[in-house]
């Protein structure tokens, strides 16, 4: 019988569960994760680490599956076929939630229909990388150099129609530049061409870009939120750099729509007592992310909000997605 185990705090190493079966799920054969994009980033670990949490908790085997494509939306409709049982979940970014539907009349979904939030788990912000071969320290220099350098105005980010996309879109209205996006599917591959100086720019998450910055293979020179980053604090933000450029962003998880309520919350307890549990938080935050863990009605609201946030954003830019 499929089950769930409510987390128990029992000491710093471990959690136990207590039993509580769901009808429903009784004849499944284990729980699938979507996720949609490539491994290796950081949302990919997010993904994983709370399918380790939750296999014991539910007594079933629960195993990520990259469906990487079309900035998410190859995932997303795999959960919207899905059976509404509980086994097949989706965890992934904010912005094929609230910016895709946006510019996309053929995504194949709609955000607040398709699918049944469950919990968000973490927030983060985007970072303006460099690579070495980019003299610039700052974004003032960066801006400078750009201008002497034209040609040079490459990001990359993960995927067209993003919030990366649309913030260096934001930044080159502000500034002047001639910035040209390069779309990835996901950040890892574009974070490999600005190591290797193949690229000169990168916007992503800073959860993506934490690890080379800290090693000195690239350089975040702005961040995206109203404050600075707690991860990377010695980087001004861009609104302190005199730019309106800013955006915050989030991973969470969502069901097919239909999945039984009493389910729905029981994925979301389990999700957020994860994530707020102290050595997953710890882990999470040594990732660049910042642990929330929420309830799906919380989570509803909040993507409905992005959603209007993005909207103008989008329509200003003109963009319309070709897939």
């Amino acid at each position: 019988m499929f089950v769930f185990r409510r987390f128990v705090p029992a000491s710093l190493a471990c959690v136990v569960m207590a039993a509580q079966p769901f009808a429903a799920l009784a004849q499944t054969q284990g729980v699938k994760i979507l996720y949609g994009f490539v491994p290796g980033s950081a949302g990919d670990l997010l993904s994983r680490i709370v399918a380790e949490r939750l296999q014991p908790a539910i007594g079933q085997s629960v195993v990520v599956e990259n469906r990487a494509g079309a900035s998410g939306k190859i995932a997303l409709k795999a959960l919207k076929g899905a059976a509404p049982d509980g086994s097949t979940l989706y965890i992934g970014p904010s912005g094929p939630m609230t910016i895709i539907p946006l510019h996309d009349a053929n995504a194949g979904y709609d955000p607040e229909i398709d699918f049944a939030a469950v919990s968000q788990l973490v927030t983060f912000e985007f970072g303006l990388a460099v690579g070495k071969d980019v003299p610039a320290k700052s974004l003032t220099e960066l801006v400078a150099w750009l201008k002497a350098n034209p040609g040079k105005g490459n990001y990359g980010t993960s995927g067209a129609g993003t919030s990366m996309h649309f913030l260096g879109l934001k930044l080159a209205t502000a500034t002047g530049l001639d910035l040209r996006p390069v779309h990835y599917r996901g950040s890892a591959l574009a974070i490999s061409d600005v190591v290797s100086g193949q690229l000169p720019l990168a916007m992503l998450p800073v959860a993506d870009l934490l690890e080379q910055h800290r090693a000195g293979a690239v350089r975040i020179v702005a961040t995206s939120d109203n404050e600075r980053s707690i991860f990377v604090p010695d980087v001004p933000t861009f609104i302190e750099q005199g730019l309106d450029v800013r955006a915050g962003a989030w991973y969470a998880a969502y069901a097919p729509a239909k999945t039984p309520v009493d389910i729905v919350a029981r994925l979301s307890r389990i999700m957020s007592e994860t994530v707020q549990a102290a050595q997953t938080k710890e882990r999470l935050y040594t990732m660049g992310f910042k642990a929330t863990g929420s309830s799906p009605e919380f989570l509803a609201q909040t993507q409905k909000r992005e959603l209007e946030f993005w909207r103008p954003i989008v329509k200003a830019s003109g963009f319309k997605s070709e897939d």
